[in-house]
């Protein structure tokens, strides 16, 4: 009888020490475990008849600082001129604009006065859809690690912007614009956005 009591009090031990060692084991695959990143597509809209690139023809020489704007429009396209020895070298656009006529071919011009001369910049229209991406996870999203497809196809890095590859970090609580450019004038009506095996799709207006 002391025996079969002795037994029993072991294996209440073992299976005391064994739930233990479970219990332990699980709370480090719990601690170990990475969370699953959160996010939502605020919206997407297509932006038909922007400015999508330009073309310097002509750097001109004696420029300072300025901007240029499509000629004779009213449209919102606006840019700041990067300016190298007074010879116009690039652009960096502030607004893409929206709207202008693709059958048209349109020239950049100064929005006032300037001392330099014979620039010529023409521009490309095309459709970009801007998309709005907020983290509402605990976690950082990389855009390096994140994939943007329109209509179900063309994958392509969130970090490939458009106007150049731009990787970011997007913080709990930050709202990110991505522009893509989708090489044509035709509009996207899906766009979806893929990161650590969660996506979110999301319908462009």
């Amino acid at each position: 009888m002391v025996v079969g009591t002795s037994m029993l009090v072991v294996f209440a031990l073992a299976m005391a020490t064994l739930e233990q060692q479970v219990d332990n084991s699980l709370a480090e695959l719990e601690n170990a475990a990475e969370p699953i990143p959160g996010f939502t597509i605020e919206d997407a809209t297509n932006v038909e008849g922007a400015v999508v690139s330009f073309t310097i023809n002509n750097g001109g020489t004696g420029y300072g600082a300025g901007q240029v704007e499509v000629n004779g429009s009213a449209g919102s396209f606006l840019a700041d001129l990067v300016v190298t020895l007074g010879v116009v070298t690039g652009l960096d656009i502030i607004d893409h604009g929206s709207s202008y006529l693709y059958t048209s071919t349109y020239y950049l011009e100064l929005t006032g006065p300037n001392i330099g001369s014979s620039l010529n910049i023409t521009a490309t229209l095309g459709n970009i859809v801007y998309t709005n991406i907020t983290n509402t996870g605990s976690v950082d999203l990389n855009t390096e690690h994140s994939w943007v497809f329109s209509d179900g196809s063309n994958p392509h890095n969130l970090s490939d912007d458009f106007q150049g590859y731009l990787p970011e970090t997007i913080f709990p609580g930050e709202t990110y614009t991505h522009h893509y450019y989708s090489d044509s004038q035709s509009t996207v009506t899906r766009i979806a956005v893929s990161n650590d095996g969660v996506t979110k799709v999301a319908r462009v207006v």
